[in-house]
């Protein structure tokens, strides 16, 4: 007999982006596990993009259910959560209201309004279909004040799961935090890490920081791939494609610098570049490319539905990965790496010290890593990157890579489920 667990999470098809990505894929999975998934989301939600190809990967066998949410403007934050938080000397005033209002008068975030409603609603609701265990994930890290107050109604098995750091989340500091509202966030988080029954995270480094702030158990369950590897001829262009969002604080100029410089001095180069930008771009970005007269080499594709970007994974002779200088992005592993490897295209990728993503690019030989300081590397890597693609044999020796396929991260999620 299966063991039913209720997942409650805000991102849930038809919603794009890559926070519905973890929980639709891993309940179909949860199923081969003698675990039956539940699903509880909201039925007017307010998401950054919108994937309605995704409606057809849900089992039919996972129930979801749904209710209402109040978000109060939600369409005034909905160009926050689209194209990121401003650098600080482009935000207008009225920005820097808005990013006011979201940090100090929502906490931790403006779903928190969804909380006692859905407590109410759950709290007969478990009872009545007699559900042993619920998994709530974040962000938005108000769905685990969901399972804080479930928890000390019914004592029930809690599980917490952290896409993302909460207080350590990169976009945390530029909240324009008062004293009180950081207090507020901590007091929250560290209920929530204390109280619930397991907590779950999706990187060995915010592992490593909450057993040190308590002694809940902690399991690791990364975020992963599951397509079928499709088989499609190259580019005939030297095309470097990055799927998803470039924030403000994603600007490697090294990376441009060295495009440019290749450019320069390599008219082949120039003329077979083609750099695809699938998802949002921030202005920044776009200026710093023009700046470097690169703009003649790039295609914006803006969002394109999951399933349509895995062609550009697997065509594409470099898959660009961007994250952003600063400590905060080290605990975070951007989902799309796993599709990165699954592809078989070489990697190269930026970002801050200290950081995972390296060392999952390592260990499954699957790319190349840089700092923002390491332009000669960077330069002398896209240089010989470019010789290969000439030679025809510019390949991804990807290996080590099944433990990230989705089929056996459940398997080891539905052990620690089924093990209460």
């Amino acid at each position: 007999m299966n063991k039913k667990v209720l997942i409650i999470t805000y991102y849930w098809p038809p919603s794009g982006g890559p926070g519905v990505q973890r929980w639709l894929k891993l309940s179909n999975y949860l199923l081969e596990n003698n675990v039956k998934p539940i699903i509880y989301t909201p039925s007017n939600p307010k998401y950054p993009s919108v994937d309605e190809s995704l409606l057809k990967d849900i089992n039919p066998e996972i129930e979801v259910i749904k209710k209402p949410i109040f978000e109060p403007f939600g369409n005034l934050f909905s160009k926050i959560r689209k194209k990121g938080i401003p650098k600080k000397k482009d935000q207008s005033i009225f920005d820097k209201f808005l990013i006011y209002l979201r940090g100090n008068l929502f906490i931790p975030d403006s779903r928190i309004f969804w909380v006692n409603s859905s407590v109410g609603f759950l709290s007969k609701y478990i009872l009545e279909n007699k559900i042993e265990s619920i998994i709530t994930t974040g962000p938005p890290h108000s769905l685990h004040l969901i399972g804080l107050k479930l928890k000390s109604i019914l004592n029930i098995t809690w599980y917490a799961d952290f896409r993302d750091p909460w207080t350590k989340i990169n976009y945390h500091k530029k909240l324009k935090l008062s004293l009180r509202s950081k207090k507020k966030h901590l007091q929250l988080e560290n209920k929530v890490l204390s109280l619930c029954d397991r907590i779950i995270v999706t990187s060995n480094k915010l592992l490593k920081d909450y057993n040190e702030i308590t002694e809940t158990p902690i399991s690791l369950i990364t975020n992963g791939f599951d397509y079928q590897k499709l088989q499609l001829e190259l580019d005939e262009k030297f095309s470097i494609t990055h799927i998803g969002r470039l924030l403000p604080e994603r600007n490697p100029k090294i990376l441009w610098n060295a495009l440019k410089e290749l450019c320069t001095i390599n008219k082949n180069f120039k003329n077979n570049l083609k750099i695809n930008f699938i998802g949002n771009v921030s202005e920044n970005l776009r200026k710093e490319i023009k700046t470097n007269n690169l703009e003649n080499s790039v295609v914006y594709h803006n969002y394109i539905k999951y399933n349509d970007t895995i062609p550009y994974l697997i065509k594409s002779q470099i898959l660009l990965l961007i994250e952003s200088d600063d400590k905060e992005s080290s605990y975070a592993i951007p989902a799309k790496i796993f599709e990165y490897i699954n592809s078989g295209r070489p990697i190269i990728a930026i970002g801050p010290k200290d950081s995972e993503i390296k060392q999952i690019i390592d260990e499954t030989k699957s790319g190349k890593y840089f700092l923002y300081t390491e332009y000669d590397k960077l330069l002398s890597c896209l240089s010989n990157s470019y010789y290969l693609y000439e030679s025809k044999k510019l390949h991804s020796t990807s290996i080590n890579i099944d433990k990230y396929h989705r089929k056996n991260i459940a398997k080891k999620l539905s052990n620690i489920i089924l093990e209460k």
